[in-house]
């Protein structure tokens, strides 16, 4: 039987998400693995939203609000933004198909930094769109280069920052001159899954430029420094005629109960939040040294994952790092042959990691 497939679904290709634990252990026979490839929170979720779900069991036969009121007014509370100015989804992923789902017609064309995050790539390719990719040779997004590859046929333009897969980021300024040039009929997608890790002294807070740039979408998510990754609940910011449109796409009950009530636990214990962030710093530090100790360069990373340059054949490196114990992520699936991209973890995995790692080097360099 031939199947009448869309030919923008024949075209792509699969995602290639980081190896599980499980399949590793039984794979090598391997008692204990540690994963540092999907950047996930080493430190898990805090312990009010485990306590909240807990609570939340009594009601799993219900369906959950539709409209996620409960936390969209917890996120209205702490940034001071309208609820009718929040959409709630199953991951930022979920949130970024509804965007392309919404916007994209066959033939538009998104713009986004040829190594950034693929699912922007992914999703304007199920819609038909092309997909224009400015250099990045520094393995950094080039704003001024997104500007010159506006046309015509632009509807979207994605800014992750700090950007999957290199950490780097870009600054309050640079952001501010780019948004007073680009076309307001070209939406601006900010990306800010990683943005609770960032330390430089000139970052800035997105929202505050909501209401001058109506073209202005910030995306935001729980997976990552609030350690809620298998719950999938991603959130953004946008104008609320935007949101109107977002609602009538997404699926109704995209977010799960468990996920809506773990958010706002998440939310309420700052304590745990600001645990997070300092332990990511400390493991940055620790592998900056590291690394410079062994002579090789990095990317400044304002993320929970370091990316560098091996100088050798990252897929070998990769296995041998996985008959160790540690799952990374070669640069080879990220489009950046040589480099390997690590999550950073607790402070006694990242030492065990080093370890194993500069073993593997001393083994492939014949010493």
């Amino acid at each position: 039987m031939e199947f009448r497939i869309r030919e923008e679904i024949k075209a792509m290709k699969r995602y290639v998400a980081g190896k599980p634990i499980s399949e590793v252990k039984r794979e090598l026979g391997l008692e204990t693995v540690v994963k540092m490839a999907s950047n996930e929170n080493p430190m898990g979720a805090s312990p009010k939203v485990k306590e909240m779900m807990k609570r939340t069991l009594e009601d799993i036969s219900l369906y959950p609000d539709s409209g996620s009121y409960g936390l969209r007014h917890e996120l209205s509370l702490r940034t001071g933004r309208a609820m009718e100015e929040i959409i709630i989804g199953g991951g930022s992923d979920s949130l970024i198909k509804v965007i392309s789902s919404t916007f994209l017609y066959p033939g538009d064309e998104i713009i986004m930094g040829e190594h950034s995050f693929s699912r922007y790539e992914d999703n304007a390719k199920l819609m038909g769109a092309k997909v224009v990719k400015t250099a990045m040779e520094d393995l950094t997004l080039h704003l001024d280069l997104m500007l010159e590859a506006v046309s015509d046929k632009t509807k979207i333009i994605y800014l992750c920052n700090p950007n999957n897969p290199t950490g780097s980021s870009f600054g309050k300024e640079e952001l501010e001159a780019f948004l007073k040039s680009v076309p307001s009929s070209v939406m601006v997608i900010l990306d800010e899954a990683y943005r609770e890790y960032v330390t430089r002294e000139d970052y800035f807070d997105a929202l505050n430029y909501l209401d001058a740039y109506k073209n202005l979408i910030v995306l935001r998510t729980f997976s990552k420094a609030y350690g809620m990754a298998s719950l999938r609940v991603g959130y953004g910011f946008a104008d609320p005629e935007l949101i109107g449109y977002f609602y009538r796409v997404v699926d109704p009950f995209d977010v799960n109960l468990f996920a809506q009530e773990a958010a706002v636990a998440a939310l309420q214990d700052e304590e745990f939040l600001d645990e997070v962030v300092t332990e990511n710093t400390r493991g940055k530090e620790f592998f900056y040294k590291e690394l410079e100790d062994l002579g090789q360069s990095y990317v400044v990373t304002d993320a929970n994952f370091i990316l560098w340059d091996t100088k050798r054949d990252d897929m070998e490196i990769f296995r041998r790092l996985m008959q160790k114990g540690y799952i990374i992520r070669p640069g080879g699936f990220l489009g950046i042959p040589g480099h390997i991209r690590v999550s950073i973890s607790t402070m006694d995995h990242n030492i065990g990691f080093m370890k194993a790692y500069k073993e593997v080097l001393a083994e492939m360099d014949g010493i």
